[in-house]
């Protein structure tokens, strides 16, 4: 049996898949590419990070569409990349093509990287919406699965110290919502970075942030 992955080529999401290879999980990383802005920056990543840590390789699947029908900071550069960072639906969305492909292969468990419940922002970042939606889903489907949060104990300081643990190579990750070369320092993403204190990312960042 093994668990489908949701990845972004991320921190969050490798250290995510390395806690379920340590559990002895096959794992099934799936992409999703929501149309936004740092789609091929993260994809990118999401390849040489999964080579690099001898990860199977992901899957994408383009739902790019969905960022052009519902714009925010994360799909559209004419919205503040921070103020309106909040994409309605887009965790149900990665849960719902998680469930439909575990319900393909014959999988049954679907890993979402959400972090500690202190630190949230969004309505789709509790276990109260993982619960909810995991019976929603089971119901639309008709396919028992259940959706796993291994990092929700987690603040964005100890996923980096967990990083480093198991020799993620921090370089090859990609943590922006910009899309650019060099982290933006100002996305939610970059600041959960920065507000961890942790130096070891200050090289990826923009000169001066």
């Amino acid at each position: 049996m093994g668990i489908v992955a949701l990845v972004s080529g991320g921190i969050d999401s490798a250290v995510m898949c390395k806690i379920i290879e340590k559990q002895g999980e096959k794992i099934f990383p799936l992409f999703v590419d929501y149309g936004q802005i740092a789609a091929k920056k993260e994809w990118s990543a999401c390849q040489q990070l999964f080579t690099k840590c001898k990860f199977p390789p992901p899957i994408k699947v383009d739902l790019s569409g969905y960022g052009k029908l519902i714009p925010s900071g994360l799909t559209d550069i004419n919205k503040d990349i921070f103020e309106n960072a909040f994409l309605p639906g887009r965790n149900m969305l990665f849960l719902l093509v998680g469930t439909a492909y575990a319900c393909s292969i014959g999988e049954k468990t679907i890993a979402i990287g959400l972090l500690s419940e202190k630190t949230h922002l969004f309505p789709d970042q509790t276990q109260e919406f993982i619960t909810n939606t995991n019976f929603a889903l089971n119901s639309a489907l008709g396919y028992d699965t259940i959706i796993i949060t291994p990092l929700i104990n987690f603040s964005k300081s100890d996923t980096i110290k967990l990083a480093c643990h198991y020799n993620i190579p921090l370089d090859k990750t990609y943590s922006c919502h910009s899309g650019n070369d060099k982290y933006c320092g100002k996305c939610i993403s970059c600041r959960e970075i920065i507000n961890s204190g942790d130096k070891r990312f200050l090289p990826q960042f923009e000169k001066g942030d």
